[in-house]
């Protein structure tokens, strides 16, 4: 890898108005490009906000999801001529609606260039199962000067994870949420720092980690935490409001990363045994 500035964006993203969405998307790349961010973090489901079927009454998969279209689409459209404008890499979170006609909770990758490739959320818990599927891919992508991958909300309580895709070369792992519920600001911190660091510390990789926040005018009110941990798993860079928009700038830095993999006993990866590991996956799925 190579040194690079990353933003990370807590926002607001209102339930139906995609066009006023992309509109913010669009301001903050901007501003972030002129405080020379290569790449912006979008939190989940940033262009159509986050709209579950438990809150809205909307039938599943099949269904008239408001916000849902195709990758690409309009929405990849306006995000690449933002990209362009900006010179900058942006991720943002949209919901997605494949050719069979099945929604997904997807995390785009756009370059200056175009569409670089998406993400799409593996791990569904039981609030949202009825409003998108899960995806089946880990992909990495790669940045002129770091490769990343991404895990959307949920899936960062997998550390399976957060391995997968430090083996696949990952140097930065990406976390956008929309996480509600009524815990405060202050908590939702303290709970994340319970095993986000650990997500970085484990696997000697950068995380990123960034939520919506404020009133979706859908039913969610979220609080906005935001903050990046170094491979080491400290806190290098947080948001100091929990109730404003903020966009958070973390360098992240090569010799950072090389001097946590120099020790062979703190790279931990090299010591991993996965025929261990694949056992008791085996017998977990036939348990």
């Amino acid at each position: 890898m190579e040194d690079v500035r990353v933003a990370l964006v807590q926002m607001t993203s209102v339930v139906g108005d995609s066009t006023a969405n992309l509109r913010s998307i669009d301001r903050l790349a901007a501003s972030a490009a002129a405080s020379s961010a290569e790449i912006i973090c979008f939190p989940e489901l940033s262009v159509s906000g986050y709209n579950t079927a438990e809150r809205t009454g909307v039938p599943s998969n099949g269904g008239t999801i408001p916000g849902v279209e195709p990758v690409p689409g309009h929405a990849t459209e306006a995000l690449t001529s933002t990209a362009r404008r900006a010179n900058i890499w942006v991720i943002a979170g949209l919901l997605e609606i494949d050719a069979s006609g099945i929604t997904y909770n997807t995390q785009v990758v756009i370059s200056p260039g175009g569409l670089e490739g998406k993400y799409r959320k593996t791990h569904v818990p039981t609030t949202e199962i009825g409003t998108w599927c899960q995806g089946d891919e880990l992909p990495i992508f790669n940045h002129p000067k770091i490769r990343f991958g991404i895990e959307i909300c949920y899936d960062s309580h997998f550390p399976e994870v957060s391995a997968e895709l430090a083996k696949r070369g990952a140097e930065l792992i990406l976390m956008p949420h929309a996480s509600g519920g009524d815990e405060t600001g202050r908590d939702k911190r303290a709970r994340w720092e319970r095993y986000v660091p650990a997500r970085a510390y484990d696997n000697t990789v950068f995380v990123g980690i960034c939520n919506q926040v404020g009133d979706n005018e859908s039913g969610h009110d979220f609080k906005g935490v935001t903050f990046a941990c170094d491979p080491q798993g400290k806190v290098i860079a947080e948001s100091n409001s929990d109730s404003s928009e903020e966009m958070v700038l973390v360098d992240f830095k090569a010799a950072d990363l090389a001097d946590a993999r120099r020790v062979p006993e703190t790279f931990f990866r090299h010591f991993r045994r996965p025929e261990l590991y694949s056992d008791w996956s085996e017998r977990a799925g036939k348990g």
